[in-house]
């Protein structure tokens, strides 16, 4: 392989690795938040829990458990908006650097870190349009299932049912994940399905197991949610996941929140920006590329004008008589 082609490669999977690193970081909020709020939206008709398997606790049980241990659906439904600040760490290709999101209820969001040697990778959806831009890619329009997987994560502070993000849920099983004891439970959304892990103990969501729609096809994502935090406001006290470690085409990342602040994001946080309306703007039709052209076009010189005419002669006065 020549170094250009190598180059393109490693920058097409450090973009794409970057982008489920940020899916996975809105998935870290989602096992708390969206299980509890009261959002203005209509939600969808929830899911039916399926009957588990011998033994197993239900998945609402399970969910219901979930939702407790991390600050419980009062204090939850106070909290309409997040910023957080922290770090991305790609190991595998030595890139560290500083993610800033910032989240909205119903369904906004926007994911931005700085990667050192390659730039600034943001993902934003502000509740219709989704987008993302990086220095190799540029700037563009989510649509198709990127589209639907970030409208999807971006709801986490909007969903008013902890059943309404799947069609289905069901316990399935029970095991080991990233070293915590847990319950297993398959959830399914149309053609989409995930698997979410619960420690048995605690309740806590410790992660789940999906795969993304990037521009190189579907992507297989773990994440393993292994530190939470505890964090006090008016709202009461809630607990977010604060390391989540995730892998995907065998690179591993590491995404770490230092720092929370609540109800804070102002309203126009989530403004497109000019390069995203521009990409929104309808394509011209042959009519209005026609009539740019001929309004681009100089004017053609007018003819030179003909000298007048010299005047005739006075006609001679006619005699007295």
């Amino acid at each position: 392989m020549n170094p250009l082609s190598d180059m393109n490669l490693n920058s097409s999977r450090i973009r794409v690795a970057a982008r489920t690193a940020l899916v996975a970081l809105i998935l870290a909020h989602a096992p708390a938040a969206a299980l509890a709020q009261d959002g203005a939206a209509p939600a969808p008709e929830a899911a039916k829990p399926a009957a588990p398997a011998a033994n197993l606790p239900s998945a609402a049980d399970i969910l219901a458990k979930s939702l407790e241990a991390t600050g419980g659906k009062e204090a939850w439904s106070k909290i309409t908006s997040m910023e957080s600040k922290g770090s991305m760490d790609i190991p595998a290709a030595n890139i560290k650097g500083p993610m800033h999101s910032i989240m909205a209820a119903p369904n906004k969001t926007v994911v931005r870190m700085e990667l050192a040697g390659f730039g600034a990778i943001t993902t934003a959806f502000d509740g219709t349009v989704g987008w993302t831009s990086d220095p190799t890619g540029g700037t563009r329009i989510l649509e198709g299932e990127e589209r639907e997987t970030i409208a999807r994560e971006a709801d986490v502070l909007g969903n008013p049912d902890p059943m309404s993000r799947w069609d289905s849920v069901k316990t399935i099983g029970e095991g080991d994940f990233g070293g915590f004891d847990c319950w297993k439970i398959e959830a399914t959304r149309g053609k989409d399905k995930t698997i979410l892990w619960f420690e048995k103990s605690t309740g806590l969501a410790r992660g789940s197991e999906t795969t993304v729609a990037t521009q190189m096809g579907e992507i297989p994502i773990k994440s393993v949610l292994q530190t939470y935090t505890e964090y006090k406001g008016d709202f009461g006290t809630v607990k977010l996941a604060t390391r989540t470690e995730s892998s995907q085409m065998g690179q591993k990342m590491i995404a770490t929140i230092d720092s929370v602040t609540f109800n804070a994001v102002p309203a126009d946080a989530f403004a497109l920006p000019k390069e995203v309306q521009e990409l929104l703007k309808p394509e011209p039709t042959e009519d209005e590329e026609l009539g740019e052209e001929l309004d681009g076009e100089t004017p053609a010189e007018a003819p030179a004008s003909k000298p007048a005419a010299p005047a005739a002669p006075a006609a001679p006065a006619a005699p007295k008589a």
